[in-house]
């Protein structure tokens, strides 16, 4: 049996804002745990995310669309996915509360030009 781990740290934190790096592998456990903080962090009153996603990977388990319930469905909240595997990213393609980056430094400039 494989033991999944995945690790969540905050980088950066201005009001309604959270920058947080995650890696690891997403399965089963981990996405319990994932999503639990993210809901967490919404109810805190956090509404805007930069997720650095880059070194996370999706287990095989993840079923396709999978990934989109990590997210919470509050339609005020918005997500800035940097680097997010594929089967994120196609789970949330065409939704207007997600940004997709490549990389962090675009990533960046949008944090910076919201402070």
């Amino acid at each position: 049996m494989e033991i999944t781990v995945i690790r969540m740290r905050v980088l950066a934190e201005a009001p309604f804002r959270l920058w947080m790096a995650v890696s690891g592998t997403l399965g089963v456990t981990t996405q319990r745990q994932l999503r639990q903080r993210l809901h967490d962090q919404v109810e805190d009153g956090h509404r805007e995310f930069f997720l650095d996603l880059q070194e996370l990977r999706c287990a095989d388990g993840l079923f396709e669309g999978e990934p989109r319930t990590l997210f919470p469905k509050d339609p005020a909240t918005r997500f800035h996915l940097i680097g997010a595997p594929d089967r994120i990213r196609e789970s949330v393609t065409g939704d207007p509360r997600f940004t997709l980056y490549a990389d962090p430094g675009s990533a960046w400039r949008q944090w910076a030009d919201g402070a």
